[in-house]
């Protein structure tokens, strides 16, 4: 056993500085797996220090599945072991769970061999058949580290200090969650439909000021709402402290406040005169919307940073929506940490070392001009800190799914080609491409056959089976798996340029160019604009986006034929899904998937019957079957008619919707104003056939 009461002693100094100043710090512990773990075994307290770790060498290790299972937690001290691999949304996740005066350990291998380090975490970044043994993201995080004031035990090295110092007596500000929870009590006793929305980076007291709120509204029935039960346990723990109540944290109700999980919440939709969303981030946005139309008195608050699922696309898409349609909403920030002091040293770390901090600057409209496109490789990322902050800051903007995650996957993914838009040096475009498929006929029978589902190569996997066809799998293809665009640039086709660039660039290696992502009707109009075509569309939706996921794909070569079955194909999957479970997809949807589809020849019977119906006295009942025919064969007829009969056809005749749910959805007054559109609708169709 080695003497470690050197290390001790350093520990003992740094952990009274730190009560002090209500602060918190790194401390990095760099050796042999063996050194690192023994020597942290000897400074740790086993009480209230949680370590999240694979190896039983550590006392009382926990490895989390994922990271909702660390939030909404405390410890004193926190361990990470880097040996089990350094996956940057847990290490970040478990940082925000150190309290005031605590201490994050990170067990790494010296610095100078973190980039050649096989880290465990590789083999989630890479597709079957791929490997990589060097990383960029290794390579930057002991760069970084190496400058940053921490703590650093080194087995080789010993003890390296970075001039840490602190201040001796800060002070925590209450005021700002004060005013929180007076905000958050005027929602439930003020006018109705006036919702508020509490930003805050982790550790400002969000959750507790939904507990102190529900507190002083003894009176009222409060629901709270978040995707894992666990997470509302600070405000669950507030409450009971400030109503002097045993909480124990099996129960999902203590006095006035009852947890309800957000699929129960609307399926039951159950009264309360306050709803409370926790971790708003993490629910999709079509389910926060129907929350917000059911009920009057509502509370949304969300942690930004992205730990929680759809990041910054909740602020991009609820934010916006909500200052647009509810104009006496209030938008709150808790920026005042109240589990630590200000400029607290861990949390700084933490943001700088995983570029949470990234920040994108749009362009101003006098400086675009034609933008200029080129690739770039990740090591050039890595060499050009300016510039990947804001590639981060860029994707994060404009993705609903970023992830603390985002910035490994960006430079440690092998086979993925990076490029990007940029006018007078200024990035206004990236886009990354995953080139995929190039592997071995037997298992590419296997993967045809369902037999087998190897990481990666999302695209040529799902394309082989869907064809049965082993050239999906053997050949290369081209995959979008982010394409951004400056926001102040939307719509002058600089996302048109772009993509268009990089299937120039792709064509050589590829056969197939494609992208995968939630459908919406603006989405699918662009990318069939750009000449892909739908070939598939998932028949559940999302969990994050609540959207059904589409598969575009163009063929690069001479082989266009290969892709017409799959087209013709899905169209007739598309139209039985239609009464099944397409039933209740967005008919602006359905109208952009139609206007993508081939017309096919209308039988002579078919066109006969249509007509005899049309010049006789038809009902709804007896001409819906004949109409559903006339669509399939040829749907471009859809493309002369109205909005309001393109709505009125695809909602009646092609979803089979009931006619009660069609007037509501049309804001018609009745059923005889229904039968006069449908009338009018079918004359039109008849004389675009």
């Amino acid at each position: 056993m080695h003497d470690y009461k050197l290390y001790k002693a350093h520990l003992s100094e740094l952990e009274q500085q730190l009560a002090g100043a209500y602060h918190r710090q790194l401390v990095l512990i760099t050796g042999s797996p063996a050194w690192c773990y023994e020597l942290l075994n000897s400074l740790i307290d086993e009480n209230n220090t949680l370590v999240v770790s694979k190896q039983c060498a550590i006392k009382n290790s926990y490895w989390p599945t994922r990271t909702h299972q660390i939030l909404g937690q405390e410890f004193t001290h926190a361990v990470y072991d880097g040996f089990s691999g350094l996956h940057p949304d847990k290490l970040a996740a478990l940082a925000g769970t150190v309290k005031a005066g605590g201490i994050l350990f990170l067990l790494l291998p010296e610095l100078d061999d973190l980039a050649s380090w096989q880290d465990p975490a590789l083999s989630t970044m890479q597709s079957h058949g791929q490997s990589i043994d060097y990383s960029l993201f290794n390579q930057r995080f002991a760069a970084i580290i190496k400058l940053l004031p921490t703590f650093h035990f080194s087995e080789k090295n010993g003890y390296i200090s970075n001039n840490t110092s602190y201040v001796k007596h800060n002070k925590i500000n209450y005021e700002p969650q004060q005013n929180c929870v007076d905000q958050i009590v005027k929602v439930a006793n003020g006018r109705a439909n006036r919702p508020l929305l509490i930003n805050a980076d982790r550790g400002r007291g969000k959750s507790a000021a939904l507990g102190l709120a529900a507190a002083k509204l003894a009176g009222k029935k409060v629901i709270i709402c978040s995707t894992q039960f666990k997470a509302t346990h600070s405000s669950f723990k507030h409450l009971a402290n400030e109503l002097n109540l045993q909480y124990n944290t099996e129960h999902k109700q203590l006095a006035n406040l009852h947890y309800v999980a957000p699929d129960a919440l609307l399926n039951a939709l159950p009264e309360c005169d306050l709803l409370l969303v926790d971790e708003a981030a993490a629910i999709p946005v079509p389910l926060l919307l129907k929350m917000l139309a059911h009920y009057s008195r509502i509370v949304f608050a969300s942690t930004l940073v992205g730990y929680e699922g759809n990041g910054r696309g909740y602020t991009i898409r609820f934010s916006n929506y909500i200052k647009a349609y509810y104009k006496a909403s209030k938008v709150l920030a808790l920026d005042e940490p109240l589990r630590f002091a200000k400029h607290d040293p861990l949390e700084q770390h933490i943001r700088t070392l995983l570029a949470l901090d990234a920040q994108y600057k749009e362009l101003s409209s006098d400086q675009l001009e034609q933008p200029v496109h080129s690739e770039i490789t990740q090591q050039s990322l890595v060499n050009n800190e300016p510039l990947l902050q804001q590639v981060i800051a860029l994707l994060a903007l404009a993705h609903y799914q970023s992830s603390v995650n985002d910035l490994r996957q960006l430079l440690d993914t092998p086979s993925q080609r990076i490029f990007i838009s940029r006018i007078n040096n200024l990035l206004v475009g990236v886009c990354l491409i995953a080139i995929e498929g190039g592997l071995s006929e037997d298992l590419a029978l296997q993967v045809t056959s369902g037999e087998r589902r190897p990481q990666g190569h999302l695209m040529a996997q799902t394309l082989s089976q869907l064809s049965f066809n082993d050239d999906y799998f053997t050949q290369l293809s081209a995959r979008v798996v982010r394409i951004a665009i400056d926001p102040s640039s939307h719509n002058m086709g600089f996302g048109k340029k772009l993509l268009s660039y990089c299937e120039s660039q792709v064509k050589s290696q590829c056969n197939w160019f494609g992208a995968s992502f939630g459908a919406t009707a603006q989405l699918l109009n662009f990318w069939q604009n750009q000449g892909f075509d739908t070939v598939k569309l998932g028949y559940q939706r999302d969990k994050s986006t609540a959207e059904h996921s589409a598969l575009v794909v163009k063929c690069l070569n001479n082989k266009s034929a290969i892709i017409q079955p799959l087209k013709k194909q899905f169209k007739n999957d598309f139209f039985y899904g239609l009464l099944t479970h397409f039933k209740t997809l967005d008919w602006q949807l359905v109208s952009i998937l139609i206007a993508g589809f081939s017309d096919e020849l209308v039988s002579p019977e078919t066109r006969e019957r249509l007509a005899l119906l049309v010049n006789n006295s038809f009902t709804q009942f007896n001409i819906s079957a004949t109409l559903w025919q006339v669509v399939n064969q040829s749907p471009s007829c859809m493309s002369q008619l109205t909005e309001s009969d393109k709505q009125l056809l695809i909602k009646l005749v092609l979803q089979n919707e009931c006619n009660e749910k069609v007037i509501q959805h049309l804001g018609l007054l009745g059923k005889k104003q229904l039968e006069n559109q449908f009338k009018h609708a079918i004359k039109n169709l008849t004389s675009a056939i």
